[in-house]
């Protein structure tokens, strides 16, 4: 008889944002039980997985989802209006519910610029959950990603198609990206089935970071016609202009928009500390891979 298939449980993953990791989680063979409010819904979305009725915001539910399972992975609800109090609440409710349940191992999807303070709700966030994590006696494990790959590009595919990049931001600045198809196949193979807890943050990151030049070089080749990124001027104006708007709105831009200023000034490149030293053989995807995967698929 094999060995038995190891449970992973999936905390605020009820999202779209999450669907890429959940179906990887399944992917990857492990049982999965998801915490949901609504838990017919989620049913019928996921029906390989368990699905466990409650909220992350209550430690007890939490507790119920992660019993028995072999680690947990979670994620917090975006900062809204550069606001990190409602990311670090949740994560409060998730910590007090694995401590409770005496998890083995809890999994938490962090971002590079998380290192420290930088007055952008959505790294700050995940500045205080990584200092949550770090004193809470809980065994942990945290992937501070890249720029996610599927954001940038994949919803922009039209633009890209005509030609136009959408990334106003200074073209000296780097950045490092990440696929997200990578976390799931990384968390089970790497860390649930060998044991591995880093009680501690690595950055998870393709290999190389990118220049706005860069960026559009590969578009080029993936494409086959030239690409090229809308100019700073105006359009980075523009979208600092609409900040009060957005805000207002509670709109995902007035949590995005800061995080562009801060790219824009800083870049987002990844330490050392990676998973290419963490783990050498895993292989993270490339962004000319997710490139030339995107266009291929849509053609």
């Amino acid at each position: 008889m094999g060995e038995p298939r190891k449970t992973v449980a999936a905390i605020g993953c009820t999202g779209d944002v999450a669907e890429v990791f959940v179906h990887g989680l399944l992917a990857q063979g492990v049982t999965v039980r998801l915490l949901a409010r609504d838990a017919e819904a989620l049913a019928r979305r996921y029906p390989e997985a368990i699905i466990v009725g409650g909220s992350m915001m209550n430690p007890d539910d939490v507790a119920r989802a992660v019993d028995g399972a072999e680690a947990a992975f979670f994620l917090t609800p975006m900062a809204r209006r550069n606001d990190p109090s409602t990311e670090f609440e949740a994560a409060k409710a998730v910590i007090a519910g694995a401590r409770a349940a005496r998890l083995k191992h809890l999994i938490y999807t962090s971002a590079l610029g998380a290192d420290r303070n930088t007055g952008v709700g959505v790294l700050d966030a995940k500045f205080e959950v990584e200092r949550l994590l770090a004193v809470s006696g809980v065994a942990h494990s945290v992937l501070r990603c890249g720029s996610y790959m599927e954001d940038v590009f994949d919803p922009r595919l039209n633009l890209l198609r005509k030609g136009t990049f959408l990334l106003p931001i200074d073209r000296s600045r780097r950045i490092s990206y990440v696929s997200q198809k990578d976390v799931a196949p990384f968390i089970v193979r790497e860390l649930v089935c060998k044991g591995h807890i880093l009680n501690g943050a690595i950055d998870f990151v393709a290999p190389r970071s990118y220049a706005v030049n860069d960026v559009e070089q590969l578009l080029t080749t993936a494409a086959g016609r030239t690409v090229k990124a809308l100019p700073r001027f105006p359009t980075y104006y523009l979208f600092l202009a609409a900040l009060p708007y957005f805000r207002w709105r509670g709109h995902r831009f007035s949590s995005i928009i800061p995080l562009v200023r801060y790219w824009d000034s800083h870049g987002s490149e990844a330490s050392e500390n990676t998973v290419a030293a963490f783990a050498p053989s895993f292989h993270m995807t490339t962004l000319e891979e997710h490139l030339d995967n995107l266009f291929q698929q849509q053609k």
